[in-house]
């Protein structure tokens, strides 16, 4: 049960971290598009 219990919630923190890192790549992806984007449309 015990060890059930240490896998569900090593199972949830790696699903946490993997969930973090996407989003954060994501967001630094659409940050530098958006930047590009805005440097495009002020030329």
């Amino acid at each position: 049960m015990f060890e059930l219990f240490v896998l569900g919630c090593t199972g949830v923190v790696m699903f946490l971290h993997g969930a973090n890192f996407f989003f954060h790549a994501l967001s630094q992806h659409m940050a530098i598009r958006s930047l590009s984007f805005l440097g495009f449309v002020g030329w």
